[in-house]
C-alpha cells in the first residue's frame, strides 16, 4: 500500500543520473563479489521504490540508455540530459531541465539504498508547510553540509553540489529539521564505502543487497548482462 503525503500528489520527483560507467567512482573499494555498475543500478532502483510508493510521479535525467531502462521500467519518464546551461553545473542544469514542465518540484539524490517511503513522506509534509512562506524548503545530508532532498515552487534554481544546504539556504529554502534527530535513511547518500556501511546499519534496501553480490567484472569489464539486468 503506497504511503500517503500531503505534497505527493501534487509534487513531482526529479532525480539526475551520471552514465553509469562514471558515477560513484569513489564507491571504492567494494567488496569482491560486487560490481560498481551494478550497485549504481541497484541504488537507483531502491530510491525509485521508495518514491513510487508515496504515489508520486517521478522524472530520471541521464545520459545513460541502461538509467532510462531503469526509470521506465519503474513507471518514471526518462530524460535525456541537457546541453551545458549557463551559471548551472552539470547536475543542476539536468535538474533543472527536469523540472521545466513538472510545477511544483522535489529533487531527489538518487543514490539512497536506505530510504523509508515513510520517512520520505514525512519530510514532504513538513515541506508543505514551509513551502507556505518560503520558496523552498530541503533536508540536509548526514554531514550537514549537501542536500538528499529538496521540495521547491516553480523558478527555483537548485544549487546542489559543495555546500549545497548552505547555499539553498542562503537562497531562501527552510532546513527541515536542522538538529538532524529524524530520517537517517533519508541523509544518507552514498559516496564512499563509509557511507555503505552506515547505510547498511540502518538497513539497504533488497536492490542494493542483491546487488552487493554479484559477481565481479571479468578482465574485459564485463559481466555478461547489462548492470540495469543485474539490479533487477
Amino acid at each position: 500500500m503506497a504511503t500517503a503525503a500531503s505534497t505527493s500528489a501534487r509534487c513531482t520527483f526529479v532525480l539526475a543520473v551520471k552514465s553509469l560507467s562514471d558515477a560513484k567512482s569513489r564507491l571504492t573499494p567494494l567488496p569482491a563479489s560486487a560490481d560498481r555498475r551494478a550497485l549504481v543500478a541497484a541504488m537507483l532502483l531502491d530510491t525509485l521504490d521508495a518514491v513510487a510508493a508515496i504515489g508520486a510521479d517521478t522524472v530520471v535525467v541521464s545520459p545513460d540508455e541502461d538509467v532510462h531502462r531503469i526509470a521506465l521500467d519503474t513507471g518514471a519518464r526518462a530524460l535525456d540530459e541537457p546541453g551545458p546551461a549557463t551559471g548551472l553545473s552539470s547536475l543542476n542544469a539536468a535538474l533543472a531541465h527536469g523540472a521545466a514542465s513538472a510545477g511544483q518540484t522535489a529533487f531527489l539524490q538518487a543514490d539512497l539504498p536506505a530510504l523509508q517511503p515513510d520517512s520520505l513522506a514525512q519530510a514532504l509534509d513538513g515541506a508543505a508547510l514551509a513551502l507556505k512562506s518560503a520558496p523552498a524548503a530541503f533536508v540536509a545530508d548526514r554531514s550537514g553540509h549537501g542536500t538528499v532532498l529538496l521540495v521547491a515552487h516553480p523558478g527555483f534554481t537548485p544549487r546542489f553540489g559543495v555546500e549545497s544546504a548552505r547555499h539553498h539556504r542562503d537562497a531562501g529554502a527552510v532546513e527541515l529539521d536542522p538538529d538532524h534527530r529524524r530520517w537517517p535513511d533519508l541523509r544518507t547518500d552514498i559516496d564512499t564505502p563509509n557511507d555503505l556501511a552506515i547505510a547498511s546499519e540502518i538497513g539497504l534496501g533488497p536492490r542494493t543487497l542483491a546487488a552487493l553480490a554479484l559477481p565481479s567484472t571479468d578482465a574485459h569489464g564485463s559481466t555478461g548482462q547489462s548492470a540495469a539486468d543485474a539490479a533487477q
